[in-house]
């Protein structure tokens, strides 16, 4: 079994809680040498009981048979070992050991935002969520959130309508949550990403949810959490970020809403009252790029960037018409686009087109 199998293996052995896997990655020195142990061995590290479910359940899983199944769906599994896995997640305590990723992770996601609430979301909290996340992602920060139904959607959404979204889910991406939202899914996926750390089938259930908030908050420069009541997943998420050093934004509501009991609080606490997106964005200049600084990195370019962004002064344009209109090779077409972007100048639309960044 090679290592990409086996940390397959290993993360989907539905006994290994947290503190287990720590103890057996210091037990032994790679994911092969635990799946290879047998129950003695691995009794030392997490004892008899633990050890014996262990071997029954790893057993029953196919490593090789999952990963053609998500290939086969489109997805690509990105292991803890490879040099593309995100770095925003290495420093957590438990690091997912396996990502299942539908579209495409990007250098632009180290600019991203999480905005996160309430399944039951009102209308208002619907519409202040939408809004917020489409005037971020119209700034080219990514918007990260948990597809769950009420703010999360609401935010995707809004973000889908101006630029880029990640969505993390606390299920397999072959049983997402909820169910029918393989259209919000591809959406995300064909101009971001949607991602999860949990085997292809793995269903829901009240220990996953949790455990992806961690991911959300750890992918994000800062958390706004819009509607929330006073036991809220999104107030874990708020939490989880506080521990991580992370910025929390509370978004207030009315007295009387049970859904802002708990963002009233999380202000109370010391969490930012957030109005409009510039109360989120003046904690962090270096998101948005000024009109100087705009300048500054244009004159940076070098002659193939520079014919690229050239040819977007007009209307948005795909890869493939840059192509045309410059006669450059793709690849390098491709390599400008990604410089640009990074660089703050251009934005991709959730159509595949490319555009300037509206710097006033």
């Amino acid at each position: 079994m090679d290592r990409k199998l086996a940390w397959i293996a290993l993360n989907a052995v539905p006994s290994l809680t947290p503190k287990r896997l720590r103890l057996l990655l210091r037990a032994f020195e790679s994911p092969r040498e635990i799946l290879a142990a047998g129950v003695d061995e691995l009794a030392g590290a997490i004892g008899r009981e633990a050890a014996e479910r262990f071997v029954a359940e790893k057993a029953q899983f196919d490593p090789e048979r999952e990963l053609a199944r998500a290939e086969g769906a489109g997805a690509r599994v990105i292991t803890i070992e490879d040099a593309d896995y995100p770095e925003a997640l290495r420093p957590l305590s438990v690091p997912p050991l396996v990502l299942y990723v539908l579209g495409e992770l990007s250098p632009r996601d180290e600019r991203a935002i999480a905005i996160v609430g309430t399944r039951r979301a009102t209308s208002y909290g619907r519409l202040v969520a939408k809004r917020l996340a489409e005037e971020l992602a119209a700034r080219g920060i990514t918007v990260v959130s948990g597809l769950a139904p009420g703010i999360d959607t609401a935010a995707h959404r809004g973000a889908l309508a101006a630029g880029r979204t990640v969505a993390v889910l606390g299920t397999g991406l072959g049983r997402p949550y909820p169910a029918g939202s393989g259209a919000l899914m591809e959406g995300i996926a064909a101009s971001g990403a949607v991602i999860s750390e949990f085997p292809w089938e793995c269903e829901g259930s009240r220990w996953t949810f949790p455990r992806r908030n961690r991911i959300v908050a750890a992918l994000s420069r800062g958390v706004i959490v819009v509607e929330a009541p006073e036991r809220s997943g999104a107030l874990i998420t708020a939490e989880l970020a506080l521990e991580q050093g992370k910025e929390v934004f509370a978004v207030p509501g009315p007295i009387t809403s049970e859904v802002s009991r708990g963002t009233n609080r999380l202000i109370q606490e010391g969490a930012k009252l957030v109005v409009c997106v510039e109360d989120v964005l003046e904690e962090f200049p270096d998101l948005e790029v000024s009109p100087r600084e705009a300048v500054e990195a244009e004159s940076n370019l070098d002659e193939v960037a520079r014919r690229v962004y050239g040819a977007l002064a007009g209307e948005p344009l795909s890869a493939e018409e840059i192509v045309g209109r410059t006669g450059l090779p793709y690849a390098a077409v491709a390599k400008a686009l990604l410089e640009l972007s990074l660089a703050g100048l251009i934005q991709e639309t959730p159509g595949g087109r490319y555009l300037r960044m509206g710097l006033g």
